[in-house]
Formats: structure tokens, sequence, C-alpha cells
């Protein structure tokens, strides 16, 4: 899975916002510069009005969708601006950058798949003439989430293998591990995976408390239950989907004044369609049968544990079929298929178990408990 980078809720703008990537190396053109160049100005100061644009997001806004719209707006600005001055062609590597990043942003925020491969289109050979160029760290944040929008592991993994490093601040690393622990394992490199995964963890356990290190060590943590049932450990899978799923902390929602707490867990973080997305979309029915097993496992009465396996037999189902559907080698397919049978033969042994029980008691709505 894949956390949103462009904003997702209010709490998150300071850190998933264009502005978390500004490079500190950006100084603007001396007088020797532009009088070798003097287009070097004009050049300079459209990356400015372009930053101005990305970074000048309201600190706080009462609406949600408000800020939303303001950064769309914003957005196709920039692109326009620099569409217009043919950046991607641009000598200036800090304007091809910038427009890279515009279009992966818009991808994101707006769910244009067709400027993702426009954003690697600009950007992988921009990094390739500029490796380390001003900006260039938050260029390669973008090429990373473009590849895995694109479902490019091998391609992912070679970028975050350069990004990674840069970032100095252990809480800007989680996520990245997190997402290049999930694309080793999409390339079957399980020991590989399973190594970045738990470096991932133990960043997190490091790190002061917080609702977003909090998310990011269940998600991570559902990756290593995966990454364990591919490698033939189903017993350690379902004690760390087991963690994964009671993982809870609590966050703050609303603002300004108007504030209240409510209690997360890791089983909303992983079912969570607006923030948390999968490449393959169907690649997220492993995790929730994962997740409904060991629910239905741990259930004390049949009846419950009948609906768990039945949630969880539907997500194999829906594993298989988007696996076959595509026509791909899916390289888990034939384990999938190996759970969905096993899974099916649980619900089966605890439908019989909850036959011979009788009828639930109506609750005090007047409705029966199945």
């Amino acid at each position: 899975m894949r956390t949103a980078r462009v904003l997702s809720v209010l709490a998150l703008v300071a850190a998933s916002s264009p502005a978390a990537r500004i490079a500190h190396a950006d100084t603007p053109p001396s007088v020797w510069d532009v009088a070798k160049d003097t287009a070097e100005a004009d050049r300079w100061a459209l990356h400015v009005k372009v930053q101005r644009l990305l970074h000048s997001l309201p600190a706080e806004t009462p609406e949600f969708l408000e800020l939303r719209r303001d950064q769309e707006l914003r957005l196709e600005s920039a692109r326009m601006l620099l569409e217009q001055a043919d950046a991607a062609h641009s000598p200036d590597a800090r304007l091809r950058f910038d427009l890279g990043t515009v279009y992966e942003d818009i991808a994101v925020l707006e769910r244009r798949t067709d400027l993702t491969p426009r954003a690697v289109a600009v950007l992988a050979p921009a990094l390739e003439a500029f490796p380390d160029a001003p900006g260039s760290t938050g260029a390669l944040d973008s090429l990373v989430d473009a590849y895995a929008h694109l479902n490019r592991p091998h391609e992912e993994v070679a970028a975050a293998t350069r990004y990674i490093p840069r970032l100095l601040d252990d809480r800007a690393r989680v996520g990245p591990l997190m997402n290049l622990g999930e694309a080793e394992m999409r390339l079957g490199q399980l020991d590989d995976a399973l190594a970045t995964l738990r470096e991932g963890l133990r960043e997190c356990e490091r790190l002061p408390n917080s609702g977003g290190v909090n998310e990011t060590y269940a998600l991570t943590l559902w990756d290593v239950a995966v990454a364990l049932d591919r490698s033939g450990d189903p017993g350690g899978a379902e004690a760390t989907a087991a963690k994964a799923r009671g993982w809870s902390w609590s966050e703050a929602i609303g603002s300004g004044a108007i504030q209240m707490a409510r209690l997360v867990t890791g089983w909303d973080a992983i079912r969570n369609t607006d923030d948390v997305f999968f490449v393959p979309e169907w690649e997220r029915d492993w995790y929730l049968a994962l997740g409904e097993s060991v629910a239905a496992q741990g259930a004390s009465d049949p009846r419950d544990a009948v609906h768990g396996w039945a949630e969880a037999e539907r997500h194999w189902m829906a594993y298989v079929s988007g696996a076959i559907a595509e026509g791909s080698t899916d390289r888990w397919l034939p384990l999938a298929r190996a759970r969905l049978a096993r899974t099916h033969a649980a619900r089966v042994a605890a439908d019989k178990r909850a036959a011979k029980l009788p009828p639930r008691a109506p609750s005090p709505d007047g409705t029966t408990t199945l």
C-alpha cells in the first residue's frame, strides 16, 4: 500500500504539501550568472512564482473542501505557467523538477492517471542530467511516487534507494522505508522487504508518539504480515496481522476551538481508501483477508467466526479474480488459491458449529444479531 503524498486531511498539510520538499540550496542566480545568460533571471523568476503558488497554502481553514480547491487552483496555475515556458526542456533543472512535481501532485490530487507518465517523462531524464541540483531530493520523492502509481517496482526501488539516504529526519524516512519494502515485496525480494520494513518499524519506535507515526507503524506491520505469509510463515503472519489490527491511537479531529479526540486502529488504517492506495487495487484484499482471518480465529462465538471466515473468503476470491483478470503472471496467485481453499474449509467448519447453536436473542432495538 501507499499513503497519499498530496494533503488528505488538514492535520497533514505540512507533511504532505510540496513545501515539505523545499531545497535549502535553492539560491538565486548571481549577477555573473545573469551576465552569462540573460534568460537566467527570467527562469529564476518563474521558479520563484511557481514555488509561491505551491507553498502559500493557508495555514488553517475551517473546510477541507475549501483547502483542496485552493490547492487544485494553485497547482493548475503553476502547471500552465510552466508549460507555457516549455519547462520540460528548460536548461534550468529547477523548472524541470517543478513541472514534474506539479504533474505528479495533480495526478494524485485529481486522480489524473494520464499525468503520472508525464511526470516520469519529465523527472527521470531531468534527474539523470542534474542528479544533485537544487530541488533534486523533492523531484526524487515525486518520481518514486509516480513509479508506485504506475506499478513499476524495479524503477521505484532504484529511485527510492537514491532518495531515502538523503532524508536526515527520521520522521521523513519511515514512510519511504515502508514504501520501499512494499516495492521489494512486489519484486519477490522477501528477505530484503522484511529487512527494510523492520528497519521502518524500529525507526517508528524511536520517534515521539504521534498520529502519523502510529499510522505508519500500523501499516508497516500489515506489510510485514503479508511478507511473512508470502515467505511461508503463516503463523508469524497471523500474529503480526493481529497486532496490526489491534494497534490503536488517539487522533484529534476538527479545527480551531472545536476539536475532539477519536480512537483509530490499524484495522481502520488498512481499510482507509481515501489516504491509502494499492497498485493494483486488489492487492489490498490480501491484507484484509489476513485481518478477517485473525478476527475469525479469535472469535469466541462460532456465529462470529462464520462472519469472519466468510469475509476472509470473499477477499481471497477478490484477490484471485483480480490476479486472473489482469492477465499477468502474478507470482503470488498459487499461494492465494491455497489460502482461499483453506479459508473456505474453515468457514464451512464454523458454519457447522454455528448451526448447532440456538438463534441469538433479539437486541434491545428489536433486531437480531447474526
